[in-house]
């Protein structure tokens, strides 16, 4: 016996709604039988996401984040919300050390553990700082910032404010907010020095952390996204970062090298640059 079309269709439409995510719950009250449910997953159709919940999808990537935390919060219920990493990531904020597939969660309720692929951070996240994104609870970004600050070493810390402040993820108005969120957490002395770090202009991780070696040098802070005018050609130049004072830039990951400069004009390559004129 196979399962009902119209089992099918009710479960599709919830799933639609879910990320394609449905829990065995749900499964059961719609009039699916355990053996249905074996015989999908045994057909590659359906793909156990956590304990309790299925992707019934049909996306040959498989299942997004969204799906995986999705089923991840039906089956742990209204107490508890994406945080950390996982909130980032949600929040299309870069700058994060490579994912190994784990999935945060923030909660106080005594019955949620961590277990495999699951982390839960016992922590009490203040009304304030939580939020939804499209259907899926999770702390704010300048709670999620704060998080992160207090877990990541000081160059992807600031690589993450970095990110969020450039894409806009973290206003101006939230980065003040974080020495609150930081508040009687350990190791908030720490983090809070790193915020004033933080530039929106960064582009990407790696320019953050070539600024912090340059600062860390010893270097004055530089200018970033310093755009160089090139006369001859009607066109300027963007430097990642630049010392105008000192015309010199620095390109971290740019596609390509400038355009090769005629003998007269003092342009090197796209690593460093001596503009031919101070920038308008």
């Amino acid at each position: 016996m196979t399962i009902s079309g119209e089992v099918l269709r009710n479960m599709r439409a919830l799933a639609a709604k879910q990320d394609w995510v449905v829990t065995t719950a749900q499964l059961r009250a719609a009039g699916a039988e355990r053996a249905d449910v074996r015989r999908m997953l045994r057909a590659g159709q359906w793909l156990p996401l956590t304990r309790g919940s299925y992707w019934i999808g049909r996306d040959a990537r498989g299942p997004s984040l969204r799906a995986r935390v999705r089923g991840l919060l039906l089956t742990c219920g209204s107490q508890a919300m994406a945080a950390g990493p996982t909130a980032a990531r949600l929040l299309g904020i870069q700058g994060l050390p490579p994912d190994d597939g784990t999935l945060h969660l923030a909660t106080l309720h005594a019955t949620i553990r961590n277990r495999q692929g699951v982390h839960i951070h016992r922590t009490l996240v203040p009304d304030h700082a939580r939020t939804t994104l499209r259907g899926i609870p999770l702390t704010t970004p300048a709670r999620t910032c704060a998080d992160l600050l207090l877990q990541l070493p000081r160059a992807e810390a600031v690589s993450v404010l970095d990110s969020a402040l450039h894409q806009g993820v973290l206003t101006s108005a939230d980065r003040l907010t974080l020495p609150t969120h930081l508040s009687g957490r350990p190791g908030a002395r720490q983090a809070r020095t790193w915020i004033p770090l933080a530039n929106a202009r960064a582009e990407s991780p790696l320019e953050t952390r070539i600024r912090l070696i340059c600062l860390d040098g010893g270097l004055p802070p530089p200018v970033l996204q310093w755009p160089i005018p090139d006369p001859e050609r009607g066109r300027a130049f963007r430097i990642d970062l630049g010392w105008p004072a000192q015309r010199v830039g620095t390109e971290a990951d740019g596609q390509g090298p400038m355009p090769p400069p005629k003998p007269s004009t003092k342009t090197a390559s796209a690593r460093t640059a001596w503009p031919p004129s101070s920038p308008a």
